[in-house]
């Protein structure tokens, strides 16, 4: 009698894969959405969502800060001599005047400032995680190329008015177009970052994606892994 044999099934490998040709960015300026638009740059990649997840779960835990802190047994000045002999007293026996059962002892599993492991992730995965983070509203279409003016009037009370209705929305900016930060930062419905900062949290907390036109060789250069 033949044995039988089992399939076995190869696991796919999680490489970054190029997004489907097809999938253009809309160009727009503060007021409204132009009719014209360009193809998504080939270095927004889809990547795996555990990538994405991991690098954002690992920028958490850098960007806490850490303030409360307790002092375990060994570090509690004192205790270093036994409180009593072991037998013949009829009390409990005690090896230490500090022992987290004693007033004034140490801190079983009290909060520690000092971390005790910084997480660490690769330039290469932290440059994947952004380009799949556009590329997750590159495919929602949620994603628009933002042509600004050569001056832009920094007051809030001008800006709201151009982007009456717009919710949700996260605009990059090139470190030239910084003035109009100023402005964003009071509408409680926009937010603003700087292309050289921005992380993939940013990003996929914002419900559109406005990315300034002179910033896209910071991000070209931000997601890029050659």
């Amino acid at each position: 009698m033949a044995k039988a044999t089992k399939k076995v099934i190869a696991a796919p490998t999680p490489s970054s894969s190029p997004l489907k040709r097809g999938r253009g960015l809309r160009l727009r300026t503060l007021e409204a959405i132009d009719k014209k638009a360009i193809d998504a740059p080939a270095f927004f990649v889809s990547v795996p969502m555990p990538l994405i997840a991991r690098t954002i779960h690992t920028i958490t835990k850098r960007m806490r800060i850490r303030t409360a802190h307790t002092k375990e047994r060994a570090e509690v000045r004192g205790g270093g001599r036994k409180p009593w002999k072991q037998k013949g007293t009829g009390r409990s026996r005690h090896g230490s005047s500090r022992s987290p059962l004693w007033v004034g002892g140490g801190i079983t599993f009290g909060p520690r400032s000092r971390k005790q492991r910084v997480l660490r992730t690769q330039l290469k995965e932290r440059r994947l995680a952004l380009a799949g983070a556009f590329a997750l509203h590159v495919k929602n279409e949620s994603l628009f190329v933002l042509q600004l003016p050569k001056e832009i009037s920094p007051k809030t009370n001008e800006i709201a008015k151009q982007m009456k209705g717009n919710r949700s929305v996260l605009i990059v900016l090139d470190d030239s177009h910084a003035v109009l930060a100023r402005g964003i930062r009071n509408i409680p419905t926009l937010r603003c970052k700087q292309a050289r900062s921005v992380t993939p949290l940013d990003i996929l907390e914002a419900g559109q994606v406005w990315i300034d036109e002179a910033a896209m060789p910071v991000i070209e250069k931000r997601c890029s892994i050659s």
